[in-house]
């Protein structure tokens, strides 16, 4: 048995193949960015190992805002998926803890951990089989994403994961180590998303959201075919407002009158539809992991309807209306409309809530206490590779939402504090 190692300070490494955008504008990036500044901001040393998906030049990575504790490695596809040379720029940090961002970028990159002889964390945003099922894939598909997922939850020094009902999946569902299990919760900062409570004045329905994933993309098509057009027959000027990336072909087809998408937007146009809102939607009935759009939605103190999906991790919020069947929310819309105090009572119970378990201090606070106690607890292990090698490993799902294009910027890129202060071209 190896030797037990004691750390000061925290060096985090995180691997990670996603097109950033600042601020962020899907799930799994608005975690990455608002969790690794709080916990840059609160000493630890963070660097993020980020695959080049959509820099497509000198221009564009000067265009990042400035953020004085956060330090992007950004890299080449090419580089990038060479284990040996992200394992030499990883080497070349002086990280002591590493960690990726799904089951496929840890096994990949899992041997880089051994080689430093430093422990490896895996982060689960979401059970991939279980979301596949939700899809109606095939039982060959699901079969491997939890065979893949298993194998990462074996050689990984902690798993963590953000929903109940995901740690409960993880031990019966994928076979994960309950020893290896923390729940940390995703995570809102409350001084950038303010307290509006629900606009009386304009009856905005509001929905956010990456819709080139698909159960939001199915969501949204609910809600335009079904809900959107009782809503209107009852309420005229009942404006549906549909926030985030979407494919051009959804968007051609579902809009309309009153029915309305924005696109992609920044923080402060985000705040600005929020505070114009009366009522936010959540009707997804696929999926797993933990829905960011209820931390919006809850801040901004809106009356929300989703259902058990879509809360999923929201447990302690008790204000939520919840409800499974969806043919159930033009009535739920339309009775929450006709009732102003119970909207206002509604939505300031969810901004209290969120306050009080998921406020980004307190998550932050959790999450270098789990960082510390792995390396408190590592030991040097032999390096166990070879059940990796048999595995076929395929890209991450998200690629499938065909949602970036080819880039072809060769470059290498350090980025701190919006400047770039390296750059080589592979």
């Amino acid at each position: 048995m190896g030797q037990k190692k004691k750390y000061r300070n925290i060096a985090l490494g995180i691997i990670i193949d996603t097109a950033l955008k600042i601020p962020p504008d899907t799930g799994v990036t608005y975690r990455l960015y608002y969790l690794s500044k709080k916990l840059a901001q609160n000493g630890m040393n963070v660097k993020i190992f980020l695959c080049n998906r959509n820099f497509k030049d000198d221009a564009e990575v000067k265009n990042l805002p400035q953020e004085p504790f956060l330090e992007l490695h950004i890299i080449p596809k090419k580089i990038f998926y060479n284990v040996k040379k992200l394992n030499n720029i990883v080497k070349a940090n002086s990280i002591n803890i590493l960690q990726a961002e799904d089951p496929i970028y840890f096994l990949r990159y899992q041997e880089i951990g051994r080689n430093l002889n430093i422990p490896f964390c895996l982060e689960m945003h979401d059970i991939e089989a279980s979301l596949l099922e939700g899809l109606k894939y095939g039982k060959k598909e699901v079969n491997s994403r939890k065979i893949l997922s298993l194998s990462a939850c074996t050689l990984a020094d902690k798993i963590i994961c953000m929903t109940p009902l995901d740690y409960d999946e993880l031990i019966h569902k994928i076979g994960a180590n309950i020893k290896k299990l923390t729940l940390i919760p995703n995570p809102i900062d409350l001084k950038e998303f303010p307290y509006f409570g629900p606009n009386l004045k304009t009856n905005n329905v509001v929905f956010l959201g990456n819709m080139f994933y698909w159960p939001n993309q199915n969501a949204v098509k609910f809600i335009a075919k079904k809900i959107y057009p009782k809503i209107n027959k009852q309420i005229k000027g009942v404006k549906f407002i549909l926030i985030g990336m979407v494919p051009e072909n959804i968007k051609k087809a579902l809009s309309k009158s009153n029915f309305i998408f924005t696109g992609s937007i920044n923080g402060t146009a985000l705040n600005q539809i929020l505070k114009e809102a009366t009522i936010a939607l959540c009707p997804v009935t696929e999926g797993s992991g933990m829905k960011v759009k209820l931390l919006n939605y809850c801040a901004a103190g809106l009356p929300i309807i989703t259902t058990e999906i879509g809360a999923s991790g929201y447990e302690k919020i008790k204000s939520l209306i919840v409800e499974n069947d969806l043919n159930k929310y033009p009535k739920i819309i339309i009775d929450l409309l006709n009732n102003q105090n119970k909207m206002k009572v509604v939505g300031k119970k969810n901004r209290i809530a969120i306050e009080k378990y998921y406020d980004l201090e307190k998550i932050a606070d959790k999450m270098i206490r789990t960082y510390q106690d792995v390396l408190n607890n590592f030991y040097s292990k032999p390096k166990r590779i070879k059940e990796v090698k048999e595995l076929k490993l395929p890209l991450p799902l998200w690629l499938r939402e065909k949602r970036v294009k080819k880039n072809n910027n060769k470059n290498y890129y350090i980025v701190k504090n919006g400047e770039i202060v390296f750059k080589k071209e592979f």
